[in-house]
């Protein structure tokens, strides 16, 4: 099964085998060298086998089809991670704890 990819920092678009990553965890652009970290690409195969073993209990009675975009997830996944959002989101959600920390004295 083939991923299709497109690097965010040189719109490089690439493919990548799914049982060579789970072989192998190592993802990085061809063009500008950007990698995933070993745990996420692990952490994403992983997750594609449970969907895979989900989608194999069911498909005796369905066919499942869709597609994913990584740029169009659902709720609670569609937000930038906190590394990605800047340092004002960071000190926003800091003064968030502090509400909270003085709200239970």
């Amino acid at each position: 099964m083939q991923l299709e990819l497109k690097c965010k920092k040189c719109d490089e678009a690439f493919s990548a085998d799914f049982a060579e990553l789970t072989a192998d965890p190592e993802l990085r652009c061809p063009g500008c060298d950007a990698r995933a970290t070993e745990e996420q690409v692990e952490a994403l195969t992983g997750a594609m086998e449970d969907l895979f073993a989900a989608v194999a209990s069911l498909r005796r009675k369905f066919t499942i089809t869709g597609d994913l975009d990584g740029d169009d997830l659902p709720p609670p996944y569609d937000e930038a991670p906190a590394a990605k959002r800047g340092k004002a989101a960071l000190l926003e959600d800091e003064d968030d704890e502090e509400d909270e920390d003085e709200d239970e004295e």
